[in-house]
Formats: C-alpha cells, sequence, structure tokens
C-alpha cells in the first residue's frame, strides 16, 4: 500500500537529530523544502499555508516561501520574503535575490545581492556563478566587471578549482601534486582535503580517500555549502557509513531537511539490505514520499557511476504504478547509457507524453535520434527545444538542420 510520506518523516527526523534539538520539526516544513526541491513551486508554497513558525523553522519557511515564489516568477513578493531570511539560509536568499532583481531589470540590486552572496562563507563556486546563464545578459556590464574585480575567493578555494578541472581532463597526479602543496602551505584548508580524497578515490587508495575525507569533514565546520558537497561526494563514491554520519550531524543542525532524511533511506537501498531500511521507507512513507519516490531518488544519484543498477531501482519506482515524468526520463538516460536505444527512446516518448514541456529531454532525443541516423527526427526535437525557450537548440539546428 502506498501511503503519503511527509506526515511521519518528522518522526525520523526527530529519532536522528530532534533529541540534540530538543524539539520536533514540522511535518508540512519537511514536505514544502521536498516539493521545492522538486520544483514543484506552487504545492511548496501553498503546503504552508496559515502556517506559523518560531525560531529556526521560522528562518526556514520564509525561504522557501521565497523561492517557490520565485519559480511561480513572483519576483517582488518574493523578495518581500528572502528578505527575512537570516543565518544558515542567508547565502541561498541572496542569490536567489539577485537572480529575482536580474528578472526585475533592476541591475545595481542584483550586483549589490550577488556581492552580499559572494561575501557570505557559504557562497557557491565562482565555476557555478559564471555558468549560470541567468547572469548572461549583464556579465559584459560594467558593474558586473566591477563586482569581479574583487578577490571573493581565496587563493586556495581557486588552486581547489583548478584542481577539480585536471581531474576533469585525466590529469590525476597533478591534482594530487596540487593538492599536497597547497595543503603543506594550508593543512587546515577543507576543500584542499576534498580534493585529496577525489585523488585517492580515483586512484584506488581507499584507505588514504577516507581519511582525507574524514578531515575534510572535520574541518568543514559550519560550512553548509561545503558540507553538502562532502555529503553528496560520500554518497556517489558509496561511502555509505560515512553518508549516515554526515546526515546524523547535518540533521541535528537543520533537522528539517528531507535531502538528509531521504539520504538515510536510500543507503540502506543502494547497500542491498532492504530489510534494515523498512522502519525508515515507512516512516518517510508516513510523510508523504512513497516508496517510487525513494526509488527514483536511488536511481537518480548513481544514474552516472552505475547506469545498470539506476535502470533497476528506476524500474521498480515506475512498477509501483505512479505515472511519473521524471521517472521514464531518469530511466531512459539510464538505458541511453546502457546502449539500450529503443528503450531509451521509449522511456523518453512516454515521459513526454505525461509532461510534454521539457525542453531538455527533447535536446537528449534529439542527439540520440542524431547517433541513430535519424537526421529528420533529431530537427524535430531542437525545433520542440528552441520554441519551449533552449536557447543552446539554435546553433544544433543552425548545424545540423539548414535546408540544402
Amino acid at each position: 500500500m502506498i501511503r503519503r510520506l511527509f506526515t511521519g518523516i518528522v518522526f525520523l527526523a526527530t529519532a536522528l537529530a530532534g533529541m540534540a534539538q530538543g524539539q520536533v520539526s514540522s511535518p508540512s516544513l519537511i514536505r514544502a523544502r521536498y516539493l521545492l526541491s522538486e520544483k514543484m513551486y506552487d504545492e511548496a508554497y501553498t503546503t504552508l499555508n496559515n502556517q506559523q513558525f518560531s525560531g529556526s523553522e521560522q528562518n526556514w519557511s520564509a525561504l522557501i516561501r521565497g523561492k517557490a515564489l520565485s519559480g511561480l516568477n513572483m519576483y517582488e513578493e518574493a523578495n518581500s520574503w528572502l528578505q527575512q531570511v537570516s543565518g544558515d539560509g542567508m547565502a541561498e536568499a541572496t542569490y536567489c535575490m539577485a537572480k529575482n532583481y536580474l528578472f526585475l531589470n533592476d541591475v545595481a540590486n542584483a550586483i549589490g545581492y550577488l556581492g552580499k552572496h559572494l561575501a557570505d562563507k557559504n557562497h557557491y563556486s565562482e565555476k557555478y556563478i559564471q555558468l549560470d546563464s541567468d547572469f548572461s545578459k549583464i556579465e559584459n556590464t560594467r558593474d558586473w566587471v566591477h563586482l569581479w574585480q574583487r578577490d571573493w575567493y581565496s587563493e586556495s578555494e581557486q588552486q581547489v578549482a583548478e584542481g577539480v578541472y585536471l581531474i576533469s581532463q585525466g590529469q590525476v597526479e597533478e591534482a594530487g601534486t596540487l593538492a599536497e602543496n597547497l595543503l603543506s602551505a594550508h593543512s587546515v584548508e577543507p576543500q584542499a582535503w576534498l580534493l585529496k580524497a577525489r585523488v585517492h578515490l580515483i586512484q584506488k587508495e581507499d584507505r588514504m580517500y577516507r581519511e582525507a575525507l574524514d578531515r575534510a569533514w572535520q574541518l568543514a565546520a559550519d560550512n553548509l555549502t561545503l558540507k553538502n558537497e562532502l555529503i553528496r561526494f560520500a554518497l556517489e563514491s558509496g561511502n555509505f557509513d560515512k553518508v549516515n554520519e554526515m546526515a546524523a550531524d547535518l540533521l541535528r543542525r537543520d533537522p528539517s531537511n528531507p535531502e538528509y532524511i531521504i539520504d538515510r533511506a536510500l543507503v540502506r537501498i543502494l547497500e542491498g539490505k532492504e530489510s534494515l531500511a523498512v522502519k525508515e521507507i515507512e516512516t518517510v512513507e508516513e510523510n508523504g514520499i512513497t516508496p517510487s519516490e525513494l526509488y527514483y531518488q536511488a536511481g537518480r544519484k548513481i544514474l552516472t557511476s552505475s547506469p545498470g543498477q539506476a535502470e533497476s531501482y528506476l524500474t521498480k519506482a515506475i512498477d509501483n504504478g505512479i505515472l511519473d515524468a521524471r521517472f521514464y526520463f531518469a530511466r531512459g538516460l539510464a538505458r541511453k547509457d546502457l546502449e539500450k536505444t529503443d528503450l531509451a527512446l521509449d522511456d523518453l516518448a512516454m515521459s513526454l507524453d505525461i509532461n510534454p514541456i521539457q525542453p531538455e529531454l527533447y535536446l537528449i532525443r534529439a542527439k540520440i535520434r542524431l547517433d541513430i541516423g535519424d537526421a529528420d527526427g533529431a530537427c524535430h526535437d531542437w525545433r520542440k527545444a528552441l520554441e519551449m525557450g533552449n536557447v543552446k537548440a539554435a546553433d544544433l539546428l543552425y548545424k545540423y538542420c539548414r535546408l540544402p
């Protein structure tokens, strides 16, 4: 029997974190945060209607309402909520406000709030911000240039970014040398320890990988942006014991965060020890997240590293009888990587039947069609993506679909 999960998630949160906090997190707040993470903006906002919160929960509820309204393109109303955010959610709030003011054509305030975001210890990486297409229309303005003339990122942060780039280019030994040099000068730099952990993982040096990851976690202290990166890395690398430890620690600080609660259930699934996950799955199910959702999350998190296992989990999600475009889209991606081309195309078509407004899916399907020699089908998909506002499709149409 499939029940809705979000009322009971609070009991799991309490068991893991609430005793340390001395209070129980609101199930509606947990549910709203989950809906927001899945870009269900209207549902996230209305879940908090007529709800009153205090303390840290009031802070998170203001952030959720603001981000949900931003997703609904109600930028002025969103900013009225986001201005109330402080503490742990401040970096998210200022970044969101910068984008809201940009959409309101108020460049001065957009730059001002982006500067506030960059001054926060929880700021996003320079690469993340520079690649955010929302800022593309002002990246050549004087205000934008002046903003980036300041050194917002430390020298060690810049070197770590270089190390991550070296890894992406297959230059693992060079990245390792960079990490060692950085740590010889800054032995308490947690991002350098994370870079070292990445290198050791690729080199299959398990003990040193775990030691470096532990050190990074200890030194990350109250940097939640980095701690979120660390728990994602631990999950992707299959270090499930560490994920459980990290999730428990994060829940003590932020007990209403559904991501950490779900992580604890997911690691049991990913370990193949589903009997140990029964109580956790039942608990989150009581709060409104179905077993299908958990299997979807499991499949999505290992989509790149293990497409075969991801396909299995996504099939379990689909077999529970819920028609969800996300489930078919994700399984289509897994099957594409497994070279099950016909099945992948079937899944992508099913996803579009459920939700036809998916420009990114059209881009992916166009690439598959082009690879199998269906140029007409690929051109059709690029046109659909362009109609939905995906600018990447324009160049592809020009390259492959020009009239003779």
